[in-house]
């Protein structure tokens, strides 16, 4: 196994070149998402005491890691869109083990991990999800009413329902995993590209349209969907997730920003990254309350401190690695696939302490 270590500096801010304006190369139509090449832009990091280590773990085989979770032991999960398959990383030994999906062309996109250990993924080639039992080391797979839908990000709810979106189908749906019963819940902007989801503290399930340039709510008991719009237009909001208050925090992919709506309020707010047209596109929200997103076209990973609102970069030492999703687990380690040269990237930011001591 290929293992790449490295101390990179961490710096509030970056100068540079923008990348390019479009997302990077997909297996799959997202519609309002080309697919160009991202050209990073330049960065000169110095060194400094502020240090975070970065390590990179190659794939057996490639495959182009999508999307990643954390199961209860630790454990690393992710799929592999180009390589239909399912793969786990164990970082206390640092191997890998894969399993090949079932059917040709499903294509393995999105990924959630059930409270009784099962993984559950997206075929999004396939129109359909699967449940696989890593005990048995068997897949199951649930069709999707609508064909053709594309189904794209999921969640689990408090209740242990399984949310997704259907990125060409413009619908969120919910399945029973007891029943394997699926109920579809239409946006109401069409041909918005249904992508992240969440579930704030309160049930609510939120969902961001990356082409409708907005973010939405289902109510899990009346069904009710609700759309919001940012104060930026067309700005991409493409995932999304909520903080322990209830507010829901989304990358702005195509403003180069990070959005926050306080549903208590109905007010947004909009932070830049530190560079324009950074393409902020994974997002999740750590223990800490520090708000950590991928930026595509800056080739790095950051972290937003809501109480200063003041960022932090971490250049990625492979070019173009394009991070997808990214989690913390239970360490406080951030975990991110690079789909571009087939990595799990791990960032310790408590190596910054231990540099300074």
């Amino acid at each position: 196994m290929y293992v790449v270590a490295a101390l990179v500096s961490f710096a509030a801010a970056c100068g540079g070149d923008a990348g390019s304006p479009d997302a990077t190369p997909s297996p799959t139509t997202e519609r309002g998402t080309p697919a160009p090449t991202v050209t990073p832009r330049p960065r000169s990091p110095t060194p400094s005491a502020n240090a975070a280590t970065l390590r990179e773990y190659a794939l057996p085989a490639g495959g182009f890691p999508h999307s990643l979770a954390v199961d209860a032991q630790g454990r690393i999960w992710f799929t592999e869109l180009f390589g239909n398959r399912l793969g786990r990383f164990d970082p206390g030994t640092e191997t890998f083990q894969e399993w090949a999906v079932p059917r040709p062309n499903a294509q393995p996109h999105g990924i959630a991990i059930a409270a009784d250990g099962a993984v559950w993924i997206t075929h999004i080639g396939l129109s359909a999800i699967a449940r696989f039992d890593p005990s048995t080391e068997r897949f199951q797979e649930f069709s999707i009413p609508t064909p053709t839908s594309g189904p794209h990000s999921l969640v689990f709810d408090a209740s242990g329902m399984l949310w997704f979106t259907e990125s060409q189908g413009d619908r969120v749906g919910r399945l029973d995993p007891a029943t394997g019963a699926v109920e579809e819940f239409p946006v109401l902007t069409p041909e918005s590209v249904p992508y992240g989801i969440t579930v704030a503290p309160d049930g609510g399930v939120w969902f961001a349209l990356l082409r409708g340039g907005k973010i939405g709510r289902v109510d899990p008991v009346s069904g009710v969907v609700e759309e919001f719009e940012p104060p930026t237009p067309g700005q991409g909001a493409r995932r999304i997730a909520a903080d322990a208050s209830g507010r829901l925090w989304f990358t702005e992919y195509y403003a180069g920003q990070i959005g926050m709506f306080d549903p208590a309020t109905g007010t947004f707010h909009e932070f830049p990254t530190p560079a324009p047209n950074s393409r902020p596109y994974a997002i999740t929200i750590a223990r800490d309350g520090a708000v950590w997103v991928t930026e595509e076209a800056g080739n790095a990973v950051a972290r937003f401190d809501p109480a200063t609102e003041t960022w932090q970069e971490f250049p990625i030492p492979s070019p173009q690695a394009a991070c997808r999703t990214i989690v913390e687990d239970a360490n406080g380690v951030i975990w991110c696939p690079e789909s571009g040269p087939s990595n799990l990237l791990r960032l310790d930011p408590s190596a910054r302490s231990s540099q300074q001591e």
